[in-house]
């Protein structure tokens, strides 16, 4: 098992006037972060599509003004940055302004204006739930400007998870049947409540889970990315509500759970071989040794790398004992901190994704290490590991527009392209553009393992 970094990005990009500038001064943009493709995660238009929008404006807790807009009305609805239509009201310097995407309350005025205040949005905004694929739903977002205007933009994060599993390039099988074809997943112990407004705890009022199956019901079955097929109106991505899974079951009314003991009802994925059984796959970071919640606006790659042996007989089984026969890395993109593990030394960086002008000099765009437990530095066996910095995914294909100045060359490289390697201390990241860059991803290989960071035209 293992633990390690992805998010959700936006392909379908739409040049907007900057409203700072527009004549239409007060219009607010939304900016849906990492919302552009060509890169690791690719999102669907769908994920960051917006059906209604609510504007509400706040002195302290009171609600002074608000308005329901609708996605027809928005420019460049979608993409990865929209812009709002001109606000019935103006509002005043100093006020919160809250914007609510996709939630069940869609009614305006809302029914329960009167009793709506700051600090009782999730009350009265529920989650709009009712999914497992977004080929014929919404993802629900929030954004905030805490206080205006403070600037005319507003970045807008996704209240749920988005989850996924694949098989890794060179998994291994022992069993000879486990494959795209034969395997499908799903979630059991999803948890029964959410926000729409970050909130702390985690675990909030109750709403519809995935499927409207319930808190504690068994999600329907997806297929393995390799085996994803639009054309059939497949399920690829199941988006959950943030859980506090690494403390909290999924059953109501069972006792909190230490973070680093296993507890058959912790919330988890089920694999399901037609030929070879049942696995199950936990949000586990092995770094760490501890599981791991489900937070919004990330998103997490279950990678299968080797099935030792044949699964458990029956789903029954495979719910109530530890996925130890099969060998998996989780990828979260998080956009505070990126990692990358196999479950014996991990690679960090400081961000998954970054922005850099074009052209732009020696600029640092993140920090990164690799973390190494000390039973394995005690091994002695570090010297002879990969280490490895390169670009991936240069686009346009134009590789001489983006160069690594730091961390210096090694002497072991003089391809260009593998400029330096990482350490245990973390080191600055620091790339030289030309105006013809657009988007790469720095590729990070120390080991078996593969850490990317994004770069974005800013």
């Amino acid at each position: 098992m293992a633990g390690a970094l992805c998010l959700m990005s936006c392909n379908n990009e739409t040049n907007i006037t900057d409203p700072e500038t527009d004549s239409d001064e007060g219009r607010i943009t939304l900016e849906l972060a990492d919302a552009t493709v060509m890169t690791y995660s690719t999102a669907d238009e769908e994920e960051c599509k917006i059906n209604y929008l609510w504007v509400l404006e706040f002195n302290g807790e009171a609600l002074v003004n608000d308005t329901l807009i609708t996605g027809d009305q928005i420019l460049g609805n979608g993409a990865a940055t929209q812009l709002l239509p001109q606000l019935p009201f103006k509002p005043e310097n100093g006020h919160r302004i809250v914007l609510i995407a996709n939630s069940d309350a869609m009614t305006f005025p809302h029914p329960n204006r009167s009793s709506i205040q700051y600090s009782n949005i999730n009350t009265y905004f529920p989650l709009y739930m009712g999914y497992y694929g977004i080929w014929y739903a919404v993802l629900p977002m929030y954004g905030e400007i805490a206080s205006w205007p403070g600037g005319y933009s507003c970045e807008m994060t996704r209240a749920v998870a988005k989850i996924q599993v694949q098989l890794g390039e060179n998994y291994s099988d022992v069993t000879g049947t486990f494959n795209a074809e034969n395997v499908i997943w799903g979630m059991n112990y999803l948890g029964n409540g959410g926000y729409i407004q970050p909130r702390l705890p985690l675990q909030g009022i109750p709403i519809i889970a995935p499927g409207g199956g319930g808190g504690n019901g068994m999600s329907t079955f997806l297929p393995l990315l390799q085996n994803y097929d639009p054309d059939l109106l497949q399920f690829r991505s199941l988006y959950i509500q943030e859980y506090p899974s690494s403390t909290t079951t999924g059953i109501s009314g069972d006792p909190s759970v230490p973070e680093n003991v296993f507890a058959r009802h912790r919330q988890c994925i089920l694999l399901q071989n037609n030929v070879a059984g049942w696995y199950r796959l936990d949000f586990y970071d092995p770094v760490t040794r501890k599981f791991i919640d489900t937070k919004r606006n990330h998103h997490y790659i279950f990678t299968i790398h080797r099935v030792n042996s044949e699964g458990y007989g029956d789903l029954y089984q495979a719910l109530n004992n530890p996925g130890s026969n099969i060998e998996y890395t989780i990828e979260i993109r998080d956009g505070a901190r990126h990692i990358t593990s196999n479950g014996q030394y991990a690679v960090v960086s400081s961000v998954d994704t970054a922005y850099v002008a074009a052209p732009a000099t020696a600029v640092t765009v993140c920090t990164a290490r690799y973390q190494l437990p000390a039973e394995m530095s005690a091994l002695g066996l570090w010297e002879n590991t990969p280490n490895t910095i390169t670009f991936t995914d240069v686009v346009p294909d134009n590789p001489s527009s983006i160069t690594l100045v730091s961390p210096p060359p090694t002497p072991y490289f003089t391809d260009p392209y593998f400029a330096s390697q990482l350490t245990a201390t973390s080191v600055p990241i620091v790339v030289t553009t030309t105006a013809a860059f657009q988007s790469a991803r720095i590729k990070m290989q120390v080991g078996n393992i593969s850490h990317y960071v994004v770069l974005k035209k800013k």
